[in-house]
């Protein structure tokens, strides 16, 4: 019967149930999907059968703590979700959320001071995050600045009503696409 080749085409339908049912089950005792493999391709962005698409790139040049909470180890630096500055799409960890909610704060209260230290921190935090270039760089510049998070925080907590949320809803806009 195998002999016959114009039989093959036959067998292969009559095989291809109980072949598949072996499969399916060898796939759930691993705690497998049956359809995995498929899954694969359809749960990328990148193959032509692909139902996800890609994010957009994520910008970490333009902020000094923006490159430390893309850069460092994820363990250490604790990125929370992206968030949006300038109409780009950044990294953003709870570091950064508080600085930033500080600057904002230090804007309302004392423009002046602002100003200065807006100049001070574009004058050398800017150059400085140009020579943060990996991981063990990132963690580091994430930990000296660990001290200046906990001032912002005791600041937040005595002069602002709800710190909170004014830290929740730091780097929240919209994205240019």
């Amino acid at each position: 019967m195998l002999n016959n080749i114009s039989v093959w085409p036959i067998l292969a339908v009559i095989f291809t149930v109980p072949i598949s049912m072996i499969l399916i089950c060898i796939l759930t005792l691993f705690g497998q999907r049956p359809d995995e493999a498929i899954q694969a391709f359809l749960e990328t962005s990148d193959w032509t059968l692909s139902q996800k698409i890609s994010p957009p790139p994520v910008e970490y040049d333009a902020h000094y703590l923006c490159t430390v909470s893309l850069r460092g180890h994820k363990k250490l630096v604790k990125p929370i979700r992206f968030g949006i500055r300038h109409g780009n799409k950044i990294v953003v960890n709870r570091q950064l959320c508080i600085a930033n909610a500080f600057e904002q704060l230090i804007q309302e209260k004392t423009p002046k001071l602002h100003h200065f230290i807006r100049h001070i921190y574009d004058k050398y935090g800017y150059p400085l995050s140009k020579h943060i270039n990996t991981s063990v760089q990132a963690d580091i510049t994430y930990i000296l600045m660990k001290p200046l998070e906990w001032l912002f925080l005791i600041i937040l907590y005595m002069f602002d009503k709800k710190p909170e949320n004014r830290i929740a809803t730091q780097y929240i806009g919209k994205v240019n696409i």
